[in-house]
């Protein structure tokens, strides 16, 4: 249960940063325009990992196999 509240905030926080990162992309703001670079930079490097961790938190657990001898 956990995993899912955790999976669902990381998810919210995943497609913020998704949002903003397509307006660092498409913005003609000259404040945007003139540090486009180190934003595309510094947004691509937060929104990747979380992309990657939320999938990973959605991805059902695996099922353990069952060891016993015999």
């Amino acid at each position: 249960m956990l995993r899912k509240i955790i999976a669902a905030l990381v998810t919210i926080i995943a497609l913020w940063a998704i949002k903003e990162t397509f307006f660092i992309f498409t913005s003609t703001d000259a404040d945007i325009v003139a540090k486009r670079s180190q934003l595309i930079l510094a947004s691509l490097s937060i929104t990747i990992p979380l992309v990657i961790i939320s999938l990973l938190l959605w991805r059902p657990k695996p099922k353990e196999e069952d060891n016993e001898p015999g």
